[in-house]
């Protein structure tokens, strides 16, 4: 038990010492605090030979207490970072040869990414997922790696299974075994697949922010173009700035909706909605969810579609 806790100490301070740490504390602070029904769940999740996991990334405060697996593992948890280290066998199990992975997590998430990396010698079999997200399984020499994802997830669900060969044990001098089924050079190629992950997704959130600041400044200038356009067209909305306000506190796909109802003079049907925008119709239903939580739209039955159409207290000028 003392060195399994050693060794993931090490692990902590070779992820945290090469990661790049003022913009990483800086860009989830932004997603924070830029949306408050946004909620993230990045993890790594590497499976040894033996069924043993170890699961790195970045979740929510509220969200530790709720996963049902740490209750039998050990685990650091980094408050001033969301970052979760654990080793645990509660992931796996094992029927005969067969052998599965089964990670299920309760709650919502406006973003969900979970990224799988087996033992390369294994035959996979079936993999299932929640309807909302999307798998793309890769390999190489050293590994399979099942890369899931999805957004406006509820109770995200995946299931792997998978079997491996057998493999006759013994022999003096073959390596270095650390009491819980990780090899070293495995666990030199965890470390580095789970350094370079971590540093993947900080790049790739910077790049997001400033994309989306792009973004959004072009918005702005082509909304306020719209809206001196609408001051000679009866009939059309003119975007004020309190409405110009409220819509950057909004998701690139939340945006996208309301750009589209704005063109729209204010109401469309889903079904449209969802042509225009380009938006899968499983996300699209938990982002209207989340514009209705807000009071920015309104959502009413129409045949076997539904009628969106912007709230009043959107659309009126405020004093």
């Amino acid at each position: 038990m003392k060195g399994k806790l050693c060794l993931l100490q090490l692990f902590v301070v070779i992820i945290v010492a090469t990661a790049p740490v003022g913009g990483y504390y800086d860009d989830y602070e932004y997603h924070a605090t830029a949306n408050d029904d946004f909620k993230q769940l990045i993890l790594n999740i590497i499976v040894d030979e033996a069924g043993k996991a170890l699961v790195t990334g970045y979740v929510e405060h509220e969200d530790v207490d709720s996963f049902s697996f740490l209750k039998t593992s050990e685990y650091l948890y980094e408050n001033d970072t969301n970052q979760l280290y654990a080793l645990t066998n509660a992931l796996t199990w094992k029927y005969g040869d067969d052998w599965g992975i089964n990670f299920t997590i309760y709650g919502y998430y406006s973003e969900y990414h979970t990224t799988f990396y087996l033992p390369g010698d294994v035959k996979l079999g079936r993999i299932k997922c929640s309807e909302e997200l999307e798998y793309f399984v890769t390999a190489s020499n050293e590994s399979f790696i099942i890369d899931t994802q999805g957004y406006d997830v509820d109770n995200p669900m995946t299931t792997i299974e998978y079997q491996q060969p057998f493999k006759e044990t013994g022999g003096a001098g073959v390596g270095f075994d650390f009491g819980f089924g990780f090899g070293f050079g495995y666990l030199l190629l965890v470390i580095a697949l789970s350094v370079l992950a971590l540093l993947l997704i900080i790049l790739t959130i910077i790049g997001a922010k400033i994309i989306v600041k792009m973004r959004r400044r072009e918005d702005t200038r082509r909304m306020d173009m719209e809206a001196e356009a609408a001051k000679v067209k009866k009939g059309e909305i003119e975007l004020t700035s309190e409405m110009a306000r409220v819509m950057e506190t909004l998701t690139d796909r939340e945006q996208a909706i309301v750009n589209a109802l704005i063109k729209h003079n204010g109401e469309m049907t889903q079904a449209d909605l969802r042509y225009e925008t380009e938006i899968p119709k499983s996300s699209l239903t938990g982002i209207l969810r989340t514009l209705e939580r807000r009071k920015i739209i309104n959502k009413k039955e129409w045949g076997r579609t539904n009628v969106i159409e912007l709230s009043e207290w959107f659309l009126r000028k405020k004093e």
